[in-house]
């Protein structure tokens, strides 16, 4: 949840206040509850790998 957190509030930017953070945040916890499914699709373990993904992720 902390890298979500970060990829989606706080990377590469610099809130003005930390007002400005904490509302960005609280918008941020809002949109997670109110979509329980994207939760488990994003912090989904995977238990097996696919070989395409692999090739792409390693090439030489």
């Amino acid at each position: 949840m902390w890298r979500w957190l970060r990829e989606d509030v706080t990377d590469h930017y610099c809130h003005p206040t930390a007002e400005d953070l904490i509302r960005r945040v609280a918008a941020f916890e809002a949109g997670v509850n109110a979509n329980p499914c994207a939760v488990a699709d994003r912090l989904w373990v995977k238990d097996h790998l696919d070989p395409e993904e692999e090739k792409l992720r390693f090439s030489k």
